[in-house]
């Protein structure tokens, strides 16, 4: 596990593995000579953008359009599709702690920005040019991109919100209603969803209901946190707090589908998770915008095209996800670096990259923009999925994403994903939730 590790007021990083994925030097230039840093041949400053997952930038063009308005820039971005926790975050806590190695730009997952945000040191100044700006963005996404001491370092890209992702003909073979309307009126409410997935268990279609155990509670912990008082797993000194109403209402939610015979044994983003996305191995899958645009619609492929539909999720509004834009402090161009961050994540930019994968703004400006509100998808069977996930987002606490969330984050999903596959039962999942968060705050450095 690759952890930030805070230490006499300052931030060390653990080993990371050998085999992690190597960030671009291109920040750092090829040349010794400090004055060819960062440039190319054609004596264009190279910005490389390294990012994670799908941020939908080489989809939008906006990669050409920013070098055709700046000839001096060649924008080179990377990373698209690979792993934010298993290979790109090893690779960029190591280019933090080593000084070197890193892109220009980088894209944090929100959940992250506690610990990767932790040290001022090593980020790039934002707040004198782009303090203005906090009016593009919610407050919520805007009050995030700030270091512990207040300096702003991060501009968000998007928000997540919330939808149900489910296949028609799948519940069409378990006798369930189909109509994306009569589907959320059915399960309007948790209990409602518990129903539905009672029924479809009992039609023994030969598909599991859900793909796995994780994405349902992600979605059902950003939702009861930012109900109650945004409190999830752990706060800021280490102190776990998996006695909130988010932590064991998701995960007690979470494992009462498991009894039913609901919850796949389809782990997020494995191989088996993927191939059952084409091939109907599941019928539901918990769906803020960016999995729906970002990860099923890739992923499935166009044979699958108008077989998926999104309707509105079950309870109250909430978000789960949304990523940032930071300039590390060692980029060998960072006020260059600093403006491109800017355009990318400008609200004309969020609508494009909205148009191009259907990740939703972070935006208001852009969330209002008819592109967003108005947008039906033919791939998702003609779904409104603007007004689906405005819906979710309307009202919603912020999250305290604590300094220690993601290693806790990760025992408890390693814990779930273990009673899918029979490694524990559902009666020990909170002595070993417990015993594995405990584990994960140490080895994050609490108490230093």
């Amino acid at each position: 596990m690759h952890l930030l590790k805070r230490q006499h007021g300052r931030v060390a990083l653990a080993a990371v593995a050998a085999g992690a994925l190597t960030l671009s030097a291109a920040a750092c230039g090829g040349d010794d000579d400090p004055k060819s840093e960062g440039t190319n041949a054609d004596g264009q400053i190279v910005l490389t953008v390294s990012i994670f997952g799908n941020f939908g930038y080489t989809q939008a063009g906006l990669e050409a359009e920013y070098e055709a308005a700046h000839p001096d820039i060649d924008v080179v971005i990377e990373g698209d599709g690979v792993n934010f926790d298993t290979e790109y975050r090893p690779a960029l806590e190591t280019s933090l702690e080593t000084g070197s190695g890193a892109g220009d730009v980088i894209g944090i997952d929100e959940q992250a920005t506690p610990q990767l945000f932790n040290n001022p040191d090593f980020w790039y100044d934002l707040t004198a040019d782009y303090e203005s700006r906090a009016g593009d963005y919610t407050e919520n996404t805007w009050n995030l991109g700030h270091t512990p001491d207040g300096k702003l370092v991060g501009f968000g890209t998007d928000i997540g919100g919330m939808g149900m992702c489910y296949r028609p003909e799948l519940f069409e073979a378990a006798g369930l209603p189909t109509d994306r309307e009569e589907v959320a009126a059915a399960w309007a409410t948790w209990d409602g969803f518990k129903q539905v997935a009672t029924d479809f268990v009992a039609a023994d279609t030969g598909a599991a209901f859900l793909d796995g155990p994780t994405q349902l509670q992600n979605m059902l912990l950003g939702q009861l946190a930012g109900q109650n008082d945004g409190k999830m797993y752990v706060d800021d000194e280490g102190t776990l707090t998996l006695d909130s109403a988010a932590a064991t209402q998701s995960v007690d939610t979470v494992l009462e589908l498991q009894e039913i015979g609901a919850i796949g044994n389809f782990a997020s983003w494995s191989e088996e998770w993927n191939a059952g996305m084409v091939e109907g191995g599941y019928a539901v899958m918990p769906c803020p915008a960016w999995m729906a645009g970002g990860v099923i619609q890739p992923t499935s492929g166009e044979d699958n095209a108008g077989k998926w539909d999104m309707a509105a999720a079950p309870g109250v509004a909430g978000n789960w996800g949304g990523s940032f834009l930071a300039v590390p402090s060692q980029s060998a161009h960072p006020e260059e670096a600093a403006e491109l961050a800017a355009w990318l994540t400008a609200p004309e930019q969020q609508v494009k990259v909205f148009e191009a994968v259907g990740n939703f703004p972070s935006s208001p400006v852009a969330q209002s923009d008819p592109k967003v509100a108005d947008y039906t998808s033919d791939y998702f069977n003609g779904a409104p999925i603007g007004q689906i996930i405005a819906a979710s987002i309307q009202s919603f606490q912020p999250l305290e994403y604590s300094y220690f969330h993601p290693p806790v984050k990760a025992a408890v999903e390693g814990v779930l994903n273990g009673v899918a596959d029979g490694t524990f039962k559902s009666a020990d999942a909170w002595d070993e939730i417990n015993s594995a968060a405990e584990e994960a705050v140490q080895l994050a450095g609490a108490g230093l």
